[in-house]
């Protein structure tokens, strides 16, 4: 139903772009395929078959402006992940589940309303060498132990703003609500269940990027949070461009009071004028709790630009669980202490 749903308005819209393009000119219709051939291996547990999404979201977007004078335009996208193996919705099934916001925007910045990707998100997911690739090491810091992270990549129901940006500065910030109701004796602290807010500074000059957040989710009505702390940091050098993220993740109140360091480094070189090979190392600990899951792992990807829009690519990542850890790079879930290895073999297409 979702799936025929889609179609049903992918050519509603394709149908009109002739008369959206007559009265405004900038309703845009755009996707990504990404699918690749993939081995895993943990213990003893085997996958072979097809993923997708490695590189990027697999996706179908519109997205779009009005000019509204002064300077100042409404804005729109709408996005929505889908499984091209399969042909099936992502993000729990829903229509629009990567992005689903409008908003306005002008020389004071942008501000927008819906379904959004988070402050920690656009600190951190710029900061791993192979573009945080869906089975990356790197994705260490989005991973749940012990310790449970506030780094998600996107919530419901957002207010956010996006500052212009100042000398290579710029600021994201936002706050999102849980919507759940007050109780029937009208305690509104029920309420503050899965709301939560972010902040992110960044900076791009030169050879030089930049990023430093903090994001916390309000977990339990009794105030529970947890709050990750992060920065990223990349040097472009020309043939190669070194990276850093850190996160730090911590729960306090009803959730306890465990913590977890991750950090993430990492290389990307220059392989002639198409190529690109990308390396990282990760490493997660968790400490003050007694179930800590500690993991560490690297990863080695290569990545062919046959043009703009199509890429070929191959990657290896091995992940090794401690103790209790059983963290996951793909489509297996280790027992406890189990490694996980995946190789895989794509291409990815934008259009």
């Amino acid at each position: 139903m979702q799936r025929n749903t889609l179609t049903a308005i992918a050519l509603a819209v394709a149908a009109a772009a002739p008369l959206a393009a007559q009265a405004q000119s900038n309703v845009t219709i755009y996707g990504l395929i990404d699918i690749n051939l993939s081995a895993e291996h943990s213990g003893d547990q085997r996958f072979h078959g097809l993923a997708h999404s490695e590189l990027n979201g697999t996706r179908l977007g519109f997205k779009g402006s009005e000019d509204l004078g002064n300077g100042l335009k409404a804005i729109f996208t709408l996005e929505s992940g889908f499984n091209p193996g399969t042909g099936t919705s992502e993000q729990g099934g829903r229509l629009f589940g990567r992005q689903s916001f409008v908003g306005l925007e002008g020389g004071w910045g942008r501000f927008t309303l819906g379904r959004q990707y988070s402050p920690a998100f656009v600190a951190i997911d710029p900061f791993d060498s192979t573009g945080s690739s869906d089975r990356s090491v790197g994705l260490l810091s989005r991973k749940t132990g012990g310790v449970k992270p506030a780094y998600e990549v996107r919530f419901d129901n957002m207010v956010k703003y996006r500052s212009p940006e100042f000398a290579g500065f710029s600021v994201d910030t936002g706050y999102w609500f849980g919507e759940k109701p007050e109780n029937a004796a009208g305690d509104a602290s029920q309420r503050r269940e899965g709301d939560g807010y972010g902040v992110t500074g960044l900076y791009n000059n030169g050879p030089l990027s930049a990023s430093i957040t903090t994001q916390t989710v309000f977990r339990d009505k009794t105030s529970g949070k947890v709050r990750t702390n992060g920065l990223g940091l990349s040097w472009d050098f020309g043939p190669a461009k070194a990276f850093l993220a850190y996160t730090q993740d911590r729960e306090l109140g009803s959730q306890g009071e465990g913590k977890a360091r991750t950090y993430d480094v990492g290389v990307a070189i220059k392989a002639g004028s198409q190529g690109t090979v990308a390396i990282s190392y990760a490493n997660r600990n968790e400490s003050n709790d007694p179930k800590a899951e500690d993991a560490h792992g690297w990863s080695l990807y290569y990545m062919h630009d046959l043009s703009k829009r199509t890429t070929l690519y191959t990657g290896y990542s091995q992940l090794s669980n401690k103790d209790d850890a059983n963290y996951s790079i793909g489509n297996l879930t280790p027992a406890a202490g189990d490694d996980h290895r995946v190789i895989m073999a794509g291409i990815r297409h934008k259009f």
